[in-house]
């Protein structure tokens, strides 16, 4: 199962969606979280990543895949 997160620019609730599709995916063994949120956005990128790196945050999952070139994306991969 895959659950995917399409994220803007100026979201407000960035963390909840993304506190969301983690419970959500660890509730229903989800294998994998595809985390889209476009090209050119560092500052979304570096606000996701630091969110994902909290410690409470990093123990529900197993690695994480950045892409580097083209749509911004990033992949939570889960061992269940």
């Amino acid at each position: 199962m895959r659950i995917k997160v399409n994220l803007k620019a100026g979201e407000i609730d960035l963390e909840k969606k993304l506190a969301d599709a983690l419970h959500e995916a660890v509730k229903g063994e989800a294998r994998l979280i595809e985390i889209s949120y476009g090209s050119h956005v560092g500052e979304l990128k570096r606000r996701i990543l630091n969110f994902l790196n909290k410690k409470e945050n990093r123990k529900l999952y197993h690695r994480l895949e950045k892409t580097e070139e083209g749509w911004g994306r990033i992949f939570i991969h889960f061992r269940h």
